[in-house]
């Protein structure tokens, strides 16, 4: 029987090398699978926890078209996953030139997304809560944003990209200003790509799901508890927890539900969510990782009983999952990460046990 021979780009990051981890605790049978890994560098390719693995230019690249078909090509690939916004981006466009299997969201709905701006517009147009924001033509438009969002704290950030580039809270117009203008000057970025909105003070939550031909085939949900580096950035804040816990909020599983069928018609694939709650509790979409996977995906893949990695490769090779009941959320469990260290999964049961030890 031959191998299902399966790409995933990224491969030796830890989002992917996470995601591989999963697959690999999943109920594949790797008599039928092989997996393959791609990244641009040597050097983050050599963590690859996979025995074949090769290297792509960069998706922005004007040679990655190619490559990518070449290795499509000469690897026999029935399937390729890909794992980060620029990967997403560029084989959601030319999905109908490669050979192989593709499950993503459709190209329209994987550009709005990665537009923070646009997909604001669009949630807001159909009433989910979303914090109140405003794009940035110049400097000078930030004070009037600010002064229609009111509050103490606003919320800077790129309207694309992940990983909290770019973002921070501030205070006034003339932080905002001296923060822009540091990325303008140092990172090459524009004005133009900045936004300014309400900060959102309470809980944070990330959502994966997988959709296929408009159905919901499995959702998780957790919160960030604590952030990764958290204390070394301006914010205070980053995008990837140290600490997270499993929970189930119904109504904010309510507004996902509303929002995946306001961005697509007929959702297919992966739309992952992050959440930030107002001081009232009412949890803000914020934005959506369309097509990939999250960076913490064992919290979602370890507890539970489905894996969001396996059910996503099932779904991609038109195989019925089984799944009894897609909103699959056990609670009670925590994911605990630190630098050069495997991410953990315990039950809070055992952390109540540890804290008794304190001397």
């Amino acid at each position: 029987m031959k191998r299902r021979r399966v790409l995933i780009t990224g491969v030796g990051g830890g989002g992917s090398n996470n995601l591989i981890a999963s697959l690999y605790a999943s109920r594949l049978d790797f008599k039928e699978y092989l997996f393959l890994g791609s990244n641009l560098k040597a050097e983050i390719l050599a963590k690859s926890p996979l025995e074949e693995n090769y290297i792509l230019p960069v998706a922005t690249d004007s040679n990655y078209n190619e490559s990518l078909k070449k290795l499509i090509a000469e690897k026999k690939i029935d399937l390729v996953v890909p794992n980060n916004d620029r990967e997403v981006a560029k084989i959601s466009q030319i999905r109908d030139e490669l050979d192989c299997r593709i499950f993503l969201p459709p190209d329209e709905t994987v550009r709005l997304c990665q537009d923070k701006m646009a997909m604001h517009k669009r949630l807001a147009e159909a009433g989910i809560p979303i914090a109140r924001t405003y794009s940035l033509s110049s400097l000078e438009d930030i004070e009037p944003a600010m002064g229609e969002i009111g509050g103490e704290r606003f919320w800077i950030r790129p309207r694309t990209g992940s990983g909290s580039k770019g973002a921070t809270w501030v205070r006034n117009a003339k932080q905002a200003k001296d923060w822009i203008e540091l990325w303008v000057s140092l990172r090459g970025f524009h004005v133009d790509q900045f936004t300014v909105s309400e900060f959102l003070a309470g809980r944070d939550y990330a959502c994966p799901s997988v959709w296929k031909d408009g159905k919901l085939i499995v959702a998780k949900m957790c919160e960030r508890l604590e952030y990764f580096f958290g204390a070394n950035r301006l914010s205070g804040m980053s995008s990837t927890p140290a600490v997270a816990r499993t929970i189930r909020d119904e109504q904010a599983l309510d507004t996902i539900m509303k929002t995946v069928h306001t961005l697509c018609s007929r959702p297919h694939g992966n739309f992952n969510f992050d959440l930030k709650g107002r001081d009232t509790g009412e949890m803000c979409i914020t934005e959506c990782n369309i097509g990939r996977f999250f960076m913490i995906t064992p919290i979602f893949d370890l507890t539970g009983k489905y894996n969001t990695a396996e059910i996503h490769i099932r779904c991609a090779f038109d195989e019925d999952p089984h799944i009894e009941a897609p909103i699959d959320i056990e609670e009670g469990y925590f994911l605990l990460r630190d630098l050069d260290t495997t991410p953990t999964i315990v039950h809070e049961t055992k952390l109540n046990e540890l804290r008794k030890t304190r001397v």
